[in-house]
């Protein structure tokens, strides 16, 4: 039992399963969880969203690195807990408009994919942490570059 929920929280419920382009998917259906629980609260608090973040980076360190013991295989692709945790970074301290999720999910996933240095690098890390890293800091990247869009481009 303890097998499956590490798997069902590591694949995002089940989405890393999916045949084609899982995290692409995983990081659409954050950003369409995201801007819904936004717009039927009127707002997320930052530090409900940095906790968020926070957690769930945590728990994907944990489940990634117990489904790749399980699968013996580093960084297996059904794991895309880590496309969630950075898209959420990804929109950390924004406002949140469609402007901002649209380019938000693309940012993201030109990063995840192109993986600028030193993301490519994060992968090499060990375990959970490797699997997460290189999301995570992608995210980061995103974050900065709509920050940039929204305070100097959109002034």
């Amino acid at each position: 039992m303890k097998k499956y929920v590490h798997l069902a929280i590591a694949s995002a419920g089940f989405i890393g399963f999916l045949p084609k382009a899982p995290g692409t998917i995983a990081s659409l259906a954050t950003t369409l969880v995201f801007s819904i629980i936004y717009y039927s609260t009127y707002r997320i608090l930052p530090e409900l969203h940095v906790s968020a973040v926070c957690l769930i980076g945590i728990i994907g360190i944990i489940t990634a690195a117990e489904v790749e013991r399980q699968r013996s295989d580093d960084d297996p692709s059904c794991v895309v807990i880590d496309e969630v945790a950075g898209q959420l970074l990804t929109f950390l301290f924004l406002p949140v408009n469609i402007s901002n999720l649209v380019l938000g999910f693309l940012a993201f996933r030109i990063y995840d994919i192109w993986k600028p240095f030193p993301v490519r690098r994060m992968e090499s890390l060990k375990g959970g942490i490797g699997v997460m890293a290189d999301d995570m800091l992608a995210g980061l990247y995103a974050n900065l570059t709509l920050q940039l869009i929204n305070r100097v481009l959109l002034r």
